[in-house]
């Protein structure tokens, strides 16, 4: 009986927990955009306004603080906050970690198509092969973790 008692406790005590960070819980696993990863946080400003050696050096100078941040927030959840995350069920967590993977690409799309623009505005011919491939330190592909951050 005391068994099933603290059984009881430890399941109300772990649901109190989960419903404290239900809001967070529901952003990550639903409405996480990257904002904390994204290029646009670095404010570098837009290719276009890319004109001379100069202001490339500093744009790329500013996409290198982009690049460290995005490879600090890998793996993927990382970022979650740890009582956020251990407030997650398995299947919550799994959910964020797809969601954020998701945007995690995107975001790392976003960043080689401006970096490219800037590339190519100063005259640097990118070869097809090139243009393709990931700039160094950003994954085309993330993959899910299976355990917690």
């Amino acid at each position: 009986m005391r068994a099933l008692i603290a059984t009881g406790l430890i399941v109300a005590a772990t649901a109190a927990q989960a419903g404290d960070h239900r809001v967070e819980i529901d952003y990550y696993m639903h409405h996480y955009d990257g904002a904390d990863i994204a290029l646009s946080r670095f404010h570098c400003g837009a290719p276009s306004a890319v004109h001379t050696a100069e202001e490339r050096n500093a744009w790329l100078a500013c996409y290198g603080r982009f690049t460290a941040n995005y490879k600090n927030a890998l793996p993927v959840g990382r970022s979650i906050p740890s009582e956020v995350a251990d407030a997650m069920s398995d299947a919550e967590l799994a959910a964020a970690q797809q969601r954020m993977n998701q945007v995690f690409v995107q975001v790392a799309q976003e960043a080689r198509q401006q970096a490219d623009l800037v590339l190519l505005a100063q005259g640097d011919r990118l070869s097809a092969k090139s243009a393709s491939d990931p700039l160094q330190g950003l994954p085309v592909q993330t993959h899910r973790l299976l355990d917690q951050p």
